[in-house]
């Protein structure tokens, strides 16, 4: 078994510079030594693969450095499938130690003090653009785990997707019901039959007598 996050090894077929690159190019690299697994060649050495750009930045005055953003492609196996690769780095740019550091800057302090409008040259001055050569040997990180089973296939498994949380948000705000509950426990008010009128007794009027004759 190859387990998930190993180390495979390309090698560039043409070089990587961030002063001629651009965003969306394609690198084209080839597998440094054969991809085995139990025994199993599952792809040859030399076998081809693809690195895109994703992100340039030549360099420029202010002494500001190049940089590459690299996105492995999915190596295609001979047999049709893909392996997904990613990139350790994914940011290329020139290496630079402490020690030059602090070498540059006790360089500038002293140009301040004895050069004359030695600011503007130090504002005009370029940074270094980051060069790697063809033949140069790059690695990447395999994307899911290789296991050689015993009917001689090997298979590729790559991980769950991470689970995301399914509760609703909480809101940070109160949320006014489209209908106020009725009691203090909320719920629906039961509804009674209503009951059928009582018919009120007529009012006894006098009876007028009667009137005398004349």
């Amino acid at each position: 078994m190859l387990p998930f996050d190993s180390s495979v090894i390309f090698v560039l077929d043409e070089p990587i510079s961030s002063k001629s690159a651009k965003s969306g190019d394609l690198i084209a690299v080839h597998l440094k030594d054969a991809l085995t697994v139990g025994g199993r060649v599952l792809a040859p050495a030399g076998t081809p693969a693809k690195i895109r750009i994703t992100d340039v930045q030549h360099a420029a005055g202010g002494d500001v450095y190049g940089f590459v953003d690299i996105f492995f492609e999915p190596l295609v196996l001979p047999d049709g499938r893909t392996l997904p690769l990613r990139a350790p780095v994914e940011r290329l740019s020139p290496h630079t130690t402490a020690g030059h550091e602090s070498t540059v800057q006790a360089e500038d302090t002293v140009g301040d003090v004895f050069v004359p409008y030695y600011v503007l040259w130090q504002i005009m001055r370029k940074g270094k653009n980051f060069v790697l050569k063809a033949g140069s040997e790059l690695p990447a990180r395999t994307e899911a785990t290789l296991t050689a089973m015993p009917n001689g296939i090997v298979a590729i498994q790559t991980p769950h997707p991470p689970q995301t949380e399914t509760n609703v948000p909480k809101s940070s705000f109160p949320v006014e019901p489209e209908a106020t509950p009725f009691g203090p426990y909320g719920g629906t008010k039961k509804a009674h039959a209503t009951p059928s009128p009582t018919p009120w007794p007529s009012p006894a009027w006098p009876t007028p007598s009667p009137s005398p004759s004349a």
